[in-house]
């Protein structure tokens, strides 16, 4: 045999081993993860304004479908204990958020809702479908609803709503449109109702007292904490150690969810993949 095809020969028997490691390093690398790795907090953002539509979901809004891809991946994983959302927001739509609160609720790991800034409306009640509420003492808390207060939601009418035990009684003075106001009534009577009373459910307080800290109403984190709107008051690290100790976790790191995919090439350099020597393969 000629040294030159000596020489490809050598070249395509280094491919071929090279090529034989990747694959091999392919699929052993993630049953040799198993033992390093740690267990995990997903922490989950629910910021801006909740909406209903994915095609919104920027720093500004944050999707139904976004939060519950989030919590579907933070299940899923065994590795992840528990779960922490980070809530910043002065709520949105009701229909976003009650499909969050379900998905919440249905979750298999402990969930512990953070309140840093603000948590508002209908993203209070996302944290109120939470195992606990964590939040800082100059947080903004509650604003229970204020997307029903002076609302042109079901109607071009300004309208007003006060909730009592049996029924919500709207007032409104120079009614010009009687039908349309008495239909935007009814809607409000049953969709405020409704609020108050899962709002309530989940905190395990009376309808009639979380009615009287509604009306759109604020608190600060130690306000909300002495009127049992929250349990806790502390910085997010506390609320990832209420999750980590709830989910059993000692040792633990924290990940933020969903998590960004990662190439195949970004799995094999964080492995070192690329790093061989091949002049030692190929002489």
């Amino acid at each position: 045999m000629s040294e030159n095809n000596s020489k490809w020969l050598n070249v395509g028997i280094g491919a071929f081993i090279i090529l034989a490691i990747v694959l091999l390093l392919i699929l052993i690398l993630p049953f040799g993860n198993l033992a390093m790795e740690q267990d995990e907090i997903a922490v989950i953002s629910i910021g801006g304004t909740v909406t209903y539509d994915s095609s919104n979901s920027t720093n500004a809004f944050t999707s139904a479908s976004q939060i519950e891809n989030a919590l579907n991946e933070a299940n899923s994983n065994p590795n992840v204990k528990a779960i922490v959302l980070d809530i910043n927001s002065k709520g949105g739509s009701q229909a976003a958020c009650s499909e969050i609160v379900e998905d919440i609720k249905n979750s298999p790991k402990p969930v512990i809702a953070y309140i840093g800034d603000k948590g508002l409306d209908e993203s209070y009640l996302i944290a109120t479908s939470a195992d606990s509420i964590v939040a800082s003492p100059s947080s903004s808390i509650g604003g229970i609803g204020l997307s029903f207060i002076d609302s042109g939601k079901y109607s071009k009418e300004k309208l007003t709503g006060v909730y009592n035990e049996e029924y919500l009684k709207l007032k409104k003075s120079n009614n010009t449109d009687p039908d349309n106001l008495a239909n935007g009534q009814k809607m409000i009577d049953q969709d405020y109702t409704q609020f108050i009373k899962k709002i309530a459910e989940n905190r395990d307080l009376e309808p009639n007292y979380v009615a009287k800290l509604a009306f759109g109403k604020r608190y600060n984190g130690n306000e909300a904490k002495n009127l049992g709107l929250i349990d806790k008051i502390g910085t997010k690290n506390k609320a990832i150690k209420i999750a980590a100790s709830k989910g059993n976790a000692t040792n633990y790191t924290t990940s933020s969810y969903p998590k960004a995919k990662k190439s195949l090439t970004e799995t094999l350099g964080e492995n070192n993949l690329f790093n061989y020597d091949l002049s030692k393969i190929l002489g």
